[in-house]
């Protein structure tokens, strides 16, 4: 009889701060119920968990006893275990959790609840009742209450705001992803390589995590050039509408597209034309996935721990890391995966700016409908087919792109890259979060017909145009005044006027191929063993020494055989210095 009236007795200190707890959490579940609206099974729990904690507390405070305490110990730790187990792994048998998420304000405000009501029932069961006492009802009431309702307020915002968005374009991924994450097929090494032909050719990628316009479509950059129209930074070329062919649809109908892009801005990608609800939110949620999950690799140490090298192009402004094993690994636009990161360089700091995500191995077309309906005209895929590789110690390493007769710089290969690739940007960026590089270099949509919907050109409202206005007459006037150059920085000869993009991205490969290939004849001794002899100019501050077996060979513009070398002269130390 004692027990029987112990366990019925209203008086189990704790076990009322405990359903207040658990209240508290019960209400946030059931307030989020219809942000997963789009995920019925995900839905349906978040009921499950808000009818359990909130029904649990409601009997806790009126029928109290220490049973009732172990129900409430399984079911509130047991609601924090399955968080945790969301926020650190991919829960792929429920629909909607199949990308482990990132704890947001909401959630861990839920979470925590719930397991401080399962440690204080917990304390019940143990009867620690001196401790306990001190746990009053009113002010966990408070506790929770002060909460709750900060985290209903942040979830309706989200919610109304769109950004959560990942829960809105998961379904649609759920559903398309299949394009991009079929079976794991085995590749050749020529074909990894391949696969590797980065986003950012060799010299044209730029401080920032900003890409400079280096070309589009030839024909279109051409027209563009003879109409005389130079576009501010962010502007996209609207030329897709020029052309006659049914190709050019899909970008005739991104006509305002690229938009800046701001990571701590809210996301503009509403009303592209040719984008539907579907694909706008598939969009949305990669970006939103590729901001969570990517600077798990900020550090380049980490980076290369998980596999990733380095392709040697820091020179450029911008360095690439791949990591080979994921090439063809059947997991697709997956920000934990990617096949590559992309780093902007300052010295010797690093700092992540974008993903490169690499098709998998069965979507060798960049125009492959399975890969261009996933985004519609906000994605561009796109292949490279003429970058220049030579092996490294961690493995090949990008030297540049080929020239007009598809030939590389000496002890390196041509080696086309099929695989469809696209970026991701979290850093900021005047052409969009997927932007890519335009130009010579930048990469081909496949077809040879449709224009790239990701042209922007940056920096083509150039320095010195205010200056030179009313001055039209005067030829000097009508080029843009020279920018100070230093190799240690982004190389950048954006905004000349009557430099077509691809001439830019040209000139700015040339001196990337340059600044990696040429201090092989820093030693003039090594310049005199491969044939330079000096014309005797040191007096003048610098010694030109010429190889007369270049003069007429077959190579032009080739920091493998440049016609001469230039040299710094000190006429006190007699020292020479390489330096042009």
């Amino acid at each position: 009889m004692s027990n029987e009236l112990e366990l019925r007795s209203p008086a189990v200190p704790g076990l009322g701060a405990a359903a207040a707890l658990s209240i508290g959490a019960g209400v946030i579940h059931a307030a989020m119920v219809g942000v997963h609206a789009e995920h019925p099974t995900l839905a349906r729990l978040f009921i499950a968990a808000a009818v359990f904690q909130i029904g649990w507390g409601l009997v806790a405070l009126t029928r109290p006893n220490r049973l009732l305490a172990l129900v409430g110990v399984l079911g509130n730790a047991g609601a924090f275990a399955f968080w945790l187990t969301t926020r650190l792994t991919d829960v792929s048998i429920i629909d909607g959790l199949e990308s482990s998420e990132a704890a947001s304000f909401v959630d861990t405000t839920c979470a925590l609840l719930g397991l401080a009501a399962a440690l204080t029932a917990a304390m019940v069961l143990a009867r620690r009742d001196a401790v306990l006492r001190a746990f009053s009802v009113a002010p966990f009431a408070l506790v929770a209450t002060m909460l709750t309702v900060p985290a209903m307020i942040v979830g309706a915002d989200h919610n109304a705001g769109g950004h959560d968005t990942e829960a809105a374009g998961a379904e649609h991924a759920a559903g398309e992803d299949h394009a991009v994450t079929g079976e794991q097929q085995a590749a050749v090494a020529g074909e990894a390589q391949a696969a590797t032909g980065e986003d950012h050719a060799v010299g044209q990628e730029h401080a920032a995590g900003e890409d400079h316009a280096a070309g589009e479509d030839p024909a279109v950059a051409e027209d563009e050039q003879a109409a005389g129209e130079e576009h501010a930074a962010g502007e996209k070329h609207a030329t897709g509408e020029e052309h006659a062919t049914g190709e050019e649809e899909h970008a005739a109908a991104a006509t305002d597209w690229p938009r800046p892009y701001d990571p701590a801005k809210p996301l503009d990608i509403d009303g592209v034309k040719g984008v539907s609800g579907q694909q706008q939110a598939w969009a949305t949620a990669l970006i939103d996935r590729t901001q969570k999950d990517l600077p798990m690799y900020a550090s380049t140490d980490e980076a290369y721990a998980a596999g990733y090298r380095s392709i040697g192009d820091a020179d450029t402004g911008v360095e690439h890391y791949i990591n080979y094993s994921y090439l063809a690994d059947g997991v697709s636009l997956d920000p934990t995966k990617a096949e590559s990161l992309v780093y902007q360089v300052d010295g010797k700091q690093r700092t992540l700016v974008s993903a490169m995500f690499i098709a998998e191995p069965e979507y060798a077309s960049a125009t492959d409908p399975e890969l261009t309906e996933l985004a519609g005209p906000l994605i561009t895929w796109h292949t490279h087919e003429n970058l220049c590789w030579t092996g490294g110690e961690d493995g090949p390493i990008v030297v540049g792109t080929a020239d007009r007769q598809e030939d590389c710089p000496e002890g390196s290969v041509l080696t086309g890259g099929g695989k469809p690739m696209a970026h991701v940007w979290i850093a900021p960026h005047e052409c969009g979060p997927f932007a890519a590089l335009e130009g010579h270099g930048a990469g081909q949509v496949g077809d040879g017909t449709t224009t790239r919907t990701d042209v922007c050109s940056q920096g083509h409202h150039a320095d010195g145009e205010d200056a030179n206005a009313g001055k039209k007459g005067d030829p000097e006037a009508q080029a843009v005044a020279p920018k100070r150059y230093d190799p240690k920085k982004p190389i950048d000869l954006s905004g000349v006027k009557g430099v077509s993009l691809e001439q830019q991205a040209r000139a700015e490969n040339l001196i990337a191929i340059t600044l990696n290939r040429l201090p092989k004849y820093a030693s003039t001794d090594t310049a005199y063993a491969d044939g330079f002899r000096s014309i005797g100019d040191a007096a003048t501050g610098y010694e030109h020494y010429i190889n007369w077996s270049y003069i007429n060979d077959e190579h032009e513009l080739n920091p493998d055989f440049p016609e001469s070398l230039v040299y710094q002269a000190d006429p006190e130390t007699g020292e020479r210095t390489l330096v042009s």
